[in-house]
Formats: C-alpha cells, sequence, structure tokens
C-alpha cells in the first residue's frame, strides 16, 4: 500500500493509466476521423445524386429527341461519314462491296424495327455504308484514264467548250476529237489547256493547237488538298499549257455539250455587253460577276481587298446569290399576284411564287456559269422551293439534313471540298440558331407606323449581324483548315456593306435582267452600280484596319473533326444533350496546336526545294517551275510572302552548277542543275537532288524524279541525328484519280523494291 501510493497520485494527478488513455486517444481519433469523413461522405452523397441526376435528364432528353423524330437529323451525317471513309481508303474498293453490305443492313434493319436499339444502331451503320456505296459507283461512273505525260509537245483537235479568262492568262476546255494522237495514244475526252492572255478563242470554235502535256498536279504537301481529284470527277484526262497562238480548224460536227455551252456563252455574253454598256470600270466587272459569273475583269487588288475584309463570299455565285434570287422573284410574284383578289382568294399563289423562283434559280444557274459551288446551292434552294410546293415548312433542319444527302449523292467528292463544308456548316448553324430563337421573335411588334417601321428596321440590322456572327463562327474553322486565313473583321464589315447588297445590288441585277425583254435594263445597271460602289469602299476600309489580314497555323484533319462534331451536336441536339458538344470542343482545343513543321519540302519536278532557313521560315528555291505548290507551301505556315516574293531563296548560293543552302541541325543540301555538279555534291552535301543520274555509290541522299514520281513532294523532317521522310502518296496508295506509278529505273514495277529505295534514301 505504501509503495504504490505515490504511482496512484501520480496518475490521477498527472495522467491516466495506459489502457485508460488508449481508449480515450481512440474516441478522439474517431471523432476528429468522424469530423473529417463526414462532409467528405457528404459531397460523394450529392456528387452521386448530380450524376444521377444529370444522367437521368440526359436520359429523359434523348427520349424526347427519339419521339420526336429528329435522331433521324444524324443520318445524313453518318451518310458523310461513310464518304470520307471511301476516299480515305488506299485502294479502290470492290465495286459490289458497299452496295450489298447496305443491302444486307437494310434488310436487318427492316428485321429489328421492334427492337429501338438494335434498328437505330442499323440504320446508322446502314447509312455509313450507303454514303460508302454511293461514292464507290460514282467513281465507277465517271472513271476514265489519266493521259500520260509525253517527252514531247503534242497536237490536240477539237471544240472549245469552256473558256475562262484570267488576270494572269486564259484557260480553255477542249473537248478533243477522238483518235490515236502521236506520242500519247488514245485521246483524253477533256483537256484543259492555259493560254496567254487574250488567246482563248470563243467557245464552240474548233481548233488544232500545239499542247506540252503536264502531269496531273496533286496535294502540295502531306495532307494537303489533292488539286487533281477535282478536275478528273469533272472528266478531265490531261492539263497542259498551249505553245502558240490556237490555230483555226474547218468547221465539224460539234457535240451536244459544246453546242449548249455556245448557246450558254452567247448568252452570258450578250449579257455581259449590256451592263458593261451602262457601267464602267470595277462597279461593271463586278455586275458581271455577280449576274453571269464571268470574274476574270475584277482587279485582283479588289479581290485580295474582299478576301481579307471578309466580303469575299459576295463575289462567288453561291448559297448568298440564290438565296436572293429566289427570295426576290419568290416575294414579287407573290406580291404581284396578291394584288388580284380574284387570284388571292382563289389560286395557290404561294405554290406559283415558289414555282416561278424555281424556275428562276435554274436558269440563274446556267446564266452564272454552272460552276459546282452553284450547283450545290441551286439544290438547296430547289429543296426548299419543293418544300413550300408541297406545303412543307420552308426551311428547317430537316431541309438542310434532305438538301445535303441530295448534293452528296449526286456529287460524294464535293464533302471534300472547302465551299461544300463552310456553306453547309453555315447554313446548318444559322437554321439551327434561327430556331431557338423563334419564342424571341413570337413577342407582339409595337404598334402604330413609326414603331412598326423602327422594330423592321432595327430587326433587318441585328438579323444581318446575328447571321454574320453564327455564319462566320461556324464556317471559319473551315476557313482555318483550308486557307489558313481569318477575317476578324468579317461581322463589321457584313453589317455595313450587306444592306447594299441585299436591297440594292443584287435585287437591281435580277429586275434589270427581267426587264432585258423590255429594252428598259438599263435603268436599273446604274443603281446596281451604286451599290457595288458603296460595297467596295466598305471593302477597302476594312481591309486598311491593322490586323485585318490575319493568317493561322493550318489546323489539322483531327482537330477540325473534332470541331465538326461539336458543331453539330450543339445543332442537332436539344436540351441537356446540346451541353455534350463541350467534350468534341475541349478535344478539337487540345488537338489544335501547329504540328511539327518539315525542315526540307522538295516538289515532284527535283527543282523546286524549301529549306527551314535559321530564321524560322522557308527559303524556296525554283518558285517559278512551281508557283502554286510554293504558295501552298508558305500558306501553311501563315507566311504573307508569295511566289514573287525577292527575298525568298535567300538562304541558296547558287553558280551555273546547281545551288547549295545549310540544313537545319548541320550539313547541307545540293540541287544539281548540271551533271558536272554530282560528284562534288556527293562529297561536301547531306543531300542531293538531281534530275540526273547520281554517280555510283554517292555517300549523299540522292532524291531524283525517278522516286519523286512516286512519292509526289516529299517531307523531311530533323529525327534526332537522321531524316524522317513524309512522302505525300505513301507506297500503297492507289486510286483512280491519282497518276498510274512509274516504276523505278532497274525495279520494275515491284513496289516493295520501290519503297525499299526511297527508305534508302532517308536512311543515315
Amino acid at each position: 500500500m505504501v509503495d504504490g501510493g505515490p504511482a496512484q497520485r501520480e496518475d490521477g494527478e498527472g495522467r491516466a493509466p495506459a489502457g485508460r488513455r488508449s481508449r480515450v486517444g481512440a474516441l478522439v481519433a474517431g471523432g476528429r476521423d468522424r469530423a473529417v469523413a463526414e462532409p467528405l461522405f457528404g459531397a460523394r452523397v450529392l456528387a452521386l445524386r448530380l450524376l444521377a441526376a444529370l444522367r437521368g435528364r440526359l436520359a429523359a432528353d434523348l427520349a424526347a429527341e427519339a419521339r420526336s423524330g429528329r435522331l433521324v437529323l444524324w443520318l445524313p451525317v453518318a451518310f458523310a461519314v461513310g464518304i470520307l471513309i471511301y476516299f480515305a481508303a488506299p485502294r479502290e474498293p470492290m465495286l459490289l462491296a458497299g452496295p450489298l453490305l447496305t443491302l444486307g443492313l437494310a434488310v436487318l434493319a427492316a428485321a429489328a424495327r421492334a427492337r429501338p436499339v438494335g434498328f437505330a444502331l442499323l440504320l446508322v451503320c446502314g447509312s455509313v455504308c450507303a454514303g460508302f456505296s454511293v461514292a464507290t459507283l460514282r467513281t465507277a461512273a465517271v472513271a476514265h484514264a489519266i493521259a500520260p505525260t509525253p517527252s514531247t509537245a503534242v497536237r490536240l483537235t477539237g471544240h472549245v467548250e469552256r473558256v475562262e479568262r484570267r488576270p494572269g492568262g486564259d484557260r480553255i476546255l477542249l473537248r478533243v476529237e477522238p483518235g490515236e494522237i502521236r506520242g500519247l495514244g488514245p485521246a483524253p475526252e477533256l483537256v484543259r489547256i492555259t493560254l496567254r492572255r487574250g488567246w482563248a478563242p470563243p467557245v464552240g470554235a474548233r481548233i488544232t493547237q500545239l499542247v506540252r502535256l503536264l502531269p496531273p498536279l496533286g496535294p502540295a504537301l502531306p495532307g494537303g488538298h489533292d488539286f487533281g481529284r477535282g478536275p478528273w470527277f469533272r472528266g478531265i484526262g490531261a492539263v497542259g499549257y498551249g505553245l502558240g497562238r490556237p490555230v483555226a480548224a474547218p468547221a465539224g460536227d460539234m457535240p451536244l455539250t459544246v453546242r449548249l455551252a455556245t448557246w450558254v456563252e452567247a448568252m452570258r455574253q450578250s449579257l455581259g455587253g449590256r451592263i458593261r454598256g451602262s457601267l464602267q470600270g470595277v462597279e461593271a466587272e463586278i455586275a458581271v460577276a455577280l449576274v453571269s459569273g464571268e470574274r476574270a475583269g475584277i482587279p485582283p487588288a479588289v479581290e485580295e481587298s474582299m478576301r481579307v475584309s471578309g466580303l469575299t463570299h459576295i463575289l462567288s455565285i453561291s448559297g448568298l446569290h440564290m438565296a436572293l434570287v429566289a427570295g426576290t422573284l419568290f416575294f414579287l410574284i407573290r406580291g404581284g399576284l396578291a394584288m388580284v383578289p380574284a387570284l388571292a382568294l382563289r389560286a395557290p399563289i404561294k405554290s406559283l411564287a415558289a414555282g416561278v423562283a424555281l424556275a428562276g434559280s435554274a436558269v440563274y444557274l446556267v446564266l452564272s456559269g454552272n460552276d459546282v459551288p452553284a450547283q450545290r446551292s441551286f439544290v438547296m434552294a430547289a429543296v426548299v422551293l419543293a418544300g413550300i410546293l408541297v406545303g412543307r415548312p420552308a426551311l428547317t433542319l430537316r431541309t438542310v439534313a434532305v438538301a445535303a444527302v441530295v448534293v452528296l449523292a449526286l456529287t460524294p467528292e464535293a464533302v471534300l471540298e472547302a465551299g461544300t463544308q463552310m456553306s453547309f456548316a453555315a447554313t446548318l448553324a444559322l437554321v439551327a440558331a434561327y430556331e431557338r430563337m423563334r419564342p424571341l421573335r413570337a413577342r407582339p411588334r409595337p404598334s402604330g407606323i413609326g414603331g412598326w417601321a423602327g422594330h423592321q428596321v432595327l430587326a433587318f440590322f441585328v438579323g444581318i449581324a446575328f447571321t454574320s456572327l453564327v455564319a462566320g463562327l461556324a464556317s471559319g474553322p473551315y476557313g482555318m483548315f483550308h486557307f489558313q486565313r481569318i477575317a476578324p473583321y468579317g461581322l463589321i464589315a457584313n453589317l455595313v456593306a450587306m444592306p447594299a447588297v441585299s436591297l440594292v445590288v443584287m435585287p437591281a441585277g435580277l429586275v434589270g435582267v427581267l426587264l432585258i425583254p423590255f429594252g428598259l435594263d438599263g435603268l436599273l445597271w446604274p443603281l446596281m452600280g451604286q451599290g457595288i460602289t458603296v460595297m467596295v469602299a466598305v471593302s477597302d476600309h476594312i481591309a486598311a484596319l491593322p490586323g485585318a489580314d490575319l493568317r493561322t497555323d493550318a489546323v489539322g484533319a483531327a482537330a477540325l473533326g473534332a470541331l465538326s462534331l461539336a458543331l453539330l451536336a450543339a445543332c442537332l441536339l436539344r436540351g441537356s444533350l446540346a451541353a455534350l458538344a463541350a467534350v468534341p470542343l475541349g478535344l478539337a482545343i487540345f488537338l489544335m496546336g501547329s504540328s511539327p513543321r518539315p525542315d526540307v519540302l522538295i516538289a515532284p519536278d527535283a527543282a523546286t526545294v524549301a529549306v527551314r532557313a535559321a530564321d524560322g521560315r522557308l527559303s524556296v528555291l525554283g518558285t517559278r517551275a512551281q508557283r502554286l505548290v510554293t504558295e501552298q507551301w508558305l500558306g501553311r505556315e501563315a507566311d504573307r510572302r508569295t511566289a514573287d516574293a525577292r527575298d525568298l531563296a535567300a538562304a541558296f548560293s547558287c553558280d551555273p552548277l546547281g545551288c547549295t543552302a545549310p540544313l537545319p541541325g548541320g550539313g547541307r543540301i545540293a540541287v544539281s542543275r548540271k551533271p558536272e555538279s554530282l560528284e562534288a555534291d556527293c562529297l561536301n552535301a547531306q543531300i542531293v537532288v538531281t534530275r540526273d543520274a547520281p554517280p555510283v555509290n554517292c555517300p549523299a541522299r540522292v532524291l531524283t524524279p525517278a522516286i519523286l514520281a512516286r512519292t509526289g513532294t516529299i517531307a523531311m523532317h530533323r529525327d534526332g541525328t537522321g531524316w524522317r521522310i513524309e512522302p505525300t502518296r505513301p507506297e500503297g496508295r492507289d486510286r483512280p484519280w491519282m497518276p498510274h506509278r512509274p516504276p523505278l529505273p532497274g525495279t520494275g514495277d515491284d513496289e516493295g523494291a520501290a519503297e525499299a529505295a526511297i527508305r534508302d534514301a532517308g536512311a543515315e
């Protein structure tokens, strides 16, 4: 007892026993953990509840979309995806593979109609296969051989079917008479020939022309636009430039297509003459371009001003012009018929007006030159007017969907064209935006003449601003992808200029054409010219603002695809589903970083070569040989220089034997002009570009036309201590619109040997 007292007193006065201390600590710690865990548990429960609510909301909105039938709007998207898959294929598929698979999926979809999810999936897959099949059949329908490139000039005889007069020279489309041509073999049906300015004969003339044929121009660099695909689908089998003036040939049997082209061209020339009789200068040339589609007389400075200011869409016959023509005709005819009480009460004047507008739009399509953008715009207008004829709403998302399917079914290759992408993106965004603004437009309007007039004026200008903003945002990514340009003041330019275009220029032009039979058209052309003067003045003022000509790096295909998906989700989905557009939008922003720029670019002619200079810009040699290719290279890097820039080849040192330039990371590249330089080039340069046979055992990497003819333009990237070669046309990729690959010397037609030769050219 005596020994235990002090210990007990110490415990009682100082600290508790060990067992008690552990229990107290556990209680304290447990309380502290609960204090921390309870908020975390509550936050987790709240997050789960929010997630469940969001999932339920999305499911409910998806069910509502399905019940309303709006999910059918995604079928044209699937159709377009199938076309894109076709064009991405490295080789031509079997003709019946796509149609048979489409038929099978259609049968399965019909059998699965009682299963909503399975039916929807089969329908989407069937739409993808249908797009693939349509593209396959379209290629088979227009299939024709690409004429080989002879070593000497050839003489062609035929009828001129089309004439394009441009500031840099004339261009004609010659329908060649069938037969064998010495040095060429079977004559191609259509040949596009470039002549000196003023040398083009009239449409319908039968001529003989000495022509130097050129190989079809493919992509200027990997991932670039294929310039040979569009002409091939239009039936053009060869391109070239004329040597000397065309020689008139005795008249012969004129093909039907040439007869029609002659009749249309005579009408266009007569129309242009009447306009030029009342207007002069820039106003006359722009008026002719807007009415007949002939843009050759517009000064290049004016075209560049319109491009920089964001008004260049006014000069190209497209959706804007077709809509203004169809709309003006529709309201004129409907308003005129409504003034006759007997007709207004008994006749379907709305349908009559739509029919007249449809016929007038078709005439405008023919007079304007029947270009591809005009054809696409006419199809869109025709679908809208046909809806009015059958009593359907004029312009809805379903109308846009039908127009997209019709356009892509007739011309699947249009899905890859900038005009198609920008046109449908802008139209889709505008229709979706106005559809969601319908409740605002349904508000009561002010009473009284003054209030009504003020409301109409305000609505007009707000509509122009809203239309320009929405259309610009929707089509901007496609402009960046194809042209690497942005018009930052486009909204301001359209807001100021479009009233003159919509209220003066196009209506005056349309009424002027309608008054030609009565000889009164001269009253309208000066009015049209005044509107054009205002438009050009606005364009020049906007283009002169600081930063108006904004260049951007190229947007990658993956980023553009994500942006397209974001646009589709925002426009086609409603409610909470539209918020899903944020996912592909975020992915697009992540992917929009600039891709690695090549350090060396070599064109197939082995004469046009670009090297990354010390200042980070490209230095280009041989720009005269490949002017378009050079400007494509510069444009991809937001470089404002043109092929005529004096300092463009500053990095190259030249003498009569050839040129050399330093390579990024060390070493030199040599471009040989004469075989005498090759021995020294092989010893002093790492890369040798030559048209002649190199010495045996040349230690340098040698690139010749024999290799470049198979690969197209080559892009070379510095990869550590070596070089990574990226061909524009990889081995194994062979489509009908691509020229036949010539075999490498000594390899026959063995692709494996060719691929090895190309790989060896880039090996360390």
